[in-house]
């Protein structure tokens, strides 16, 4: 049977056979501070390349960053809903889609996927779909 360490920074599950398997997305991927977010919007943001793509439910910003890896940002208001629970939920399906294509995923961008209020009434598999078409149309991957 498999432990779980949940107290852990990453999520681990280890087998009888000492496999690891990571559940998050890996620290070097995430967009994490203040400036990095703030970086994706103003003039700045236009002047770095930055490029903007939008659905009904979200919008997904990219610009090149000067890193060997993509970063990945999320970004999910009060205006989607009032209940931290649901905005979690919508940060965990975003999270989850991102973490298994990350390796398709382009190197040096930065990419930040803020969530709109129709989102909260959206199944995984919507926003999955919703958010890959994005990132293809912003040829991301």
């Amino acid at each position: 049977m498999p432990r779980r360490n949940d107290r852990a920074q990453n999520v681990v599950l280890r087998s009888a056979s000492d496999e690891i398997y990571i559940f998050m997305l890996p620290k070097e991927n995430r967009i994490t501070k203040r400036f990095e977010f703030d970086g994706f919007f103003g003039a700045g943001f236009k002047k770095a390349g930055g490029n903007n793509i939008s659905s009904p439910f979200l919008i997904v910003k990219t610009k090149t960053n000067k890193l060997t890896v993509s970063r990945i940002g999320f970004i999910v208001s009060n205006k989607v809903d009032n209940r931290s629970s649901v905005r979690n939920r919508v940060k965990r399906y975003l999270r989850e889609t991102m973490r298994l294509n990350l390796d398709k995923i382009k190197n040096n961008l930065d990419i930040l996927i803020i969530a709109q209020p129709a989102i909260k009434k959206k199944k995984h598999l919507e926003i999955s779909n919703e958010l890959l078409v994005l990132l293809r149309k912003a040829r991301v991957i």
